[in-house]
């Protein structure tokens, strides 16, 4: 089949340009995979694409001609499934492939009630749920908040992030925190300074590695020197070796205040990691077992955030534990079984 993605930037370091590549490069295998990004801020894409996928960047500005443009070239490579990348796109793709054979997949990417603070967002949301062909979310409980809050929903697939397993020997004697993600508001990066000063204030030895880069970087990196912790918050900019951040590091925190199926925590999951984040509407919980393999805090709270990786840090065994429990569960996120799932519904289409 003749497969399109429609992305909003493949240049972008994020989860789901992540994912997209991925994906894409699993399912041309056995299909013919197109990727079109809407702008490109950069001139590469930042996650390599395999050589038989073509990707091409809008050249329309207005969003009037990226619509005929994206029509066009579904009529030109008689494309049979579009998928669009986040729901945010999916009034575009939908809209470009009205009339066309193309049947439509819009694949969320975060969870139904993360708005992006854009009183616009709903509407793209509930546009997309409706005249899709499919909607495609990570979670079940994603999918239940699809069903319930959207009259006259299309039918909505959980097809979950997948992750790899890896062979890793956990470093009991790191020192070193890690957080990963897009600079931005919706992450709470901004979380590090007063969780900081707590844990560092009682262990000066450790650091805390933040790998990402986004619009609040500048905003932060002042912040953390201005309360005085340039000694210990280190940041990283976009890593493409995250591989190599995951084996330095001793345990993996998460801050956002809103996620989908974080691809961060499924991957410090991977590499035995223990993992501390906030009990947010979707994604953690399902990822984490509470004092099994890492802990889930009440979002926001930022002094209980801070007394779990004191709690941790002070405890070597207690770390050692959650790392060797950080395998359970991990069958539900097999690449093996994502592909099938997604296969299954292009396939049904």
């Amino acid at each position: 089949m003749n497969l399109l993605f429609l992305e909003g930037d493949m240049s972008r370091s994020g989860g789901t340009e992540r994912m997209t590549a991925w994906l894409s490069g699993q399912l041309c295998k056995n299909h013919t995979v197109h990727i079109l990004s809407l702008r490109m801020a950069k001139e590469e894409v930042f996650y390599p694409l395999q050589d038989t996928i073509t990707h091409k960047c809008l050249q329309n500005a207005k969003t009037t001609g990226k619509i005929c443009e994206i029509r066009r070239y579904i009529h030109i490579n008689k494309i049979d499934v579009m998928i669009n990348v986040d729901t945010g796109m999916g009034y575009i793709g939908i809209l470009a492939a009205a009339g066309t054979k193309a049947k439509v997949i819009t694949w969320e990417h975060s969870n139904f009630y993360n708005n992006w603070n854009s009183r616009w967002f709903p509407m793209f949301r509930k546009f997309a749920a409706r005249y899709s062909d499919v909607m495609a979310v990570l979670t079940e409980r994603d999918k239940r908040n699809y069903e319930t809050n959207i009259r006259g929903c299309v039918p909505v697939k959980v097809l979950p992030n997948p992750a790899s397993r890896h062979q890793n020997t956990y470093d009991i004697e790191s020192k070193i925190i890690l957080s990963a993600g897009l600079l931005g508001k919706i992450k709470r990066f901004d979380l590090l300074v007063p969780i900081g000063k707590i844990v560092f204030s009682r262990h000066p030895d450790w650091q805390w590695f933040l790998c990402g880069d986004g619009p609040e970087r500048e905003v932060l990196e002042n912040a953390v020197q201005e309360a005085g912790l340039s000694d210990h918050i280190c940041f990283c900019g976009s890593v493409k070796d995250m591989e190599s951040m995951y084996r330095r590091a001793s345990i993996y925190v998460l801050t956002s205040e809103m996620e989908g199926l974080p691809m961060v925590l499924l991957e410090a999951k991977s590499y035995g990691l223990p993992i501390i984040s906030f009990d947010i509407e979707t994604g953690p919980s399902d990822i984490v077992r509470d004092g099994v393999n890492g802990y889930l805090v009440k979002s926001g709270d930022t002094d209980e955030m801070a007394e779990r990786i004191c709690g941790l840090i002070e405890e070597d065994a207690l770390r050692k534990k959650f790392s060797d429990a950080a395998e359970l569960d991990m069958e539900k996120f097999d690449e093996g079984r994502i592909l099938e799932l997604w296969e299954q519904l292009i396939q049904s289409l």
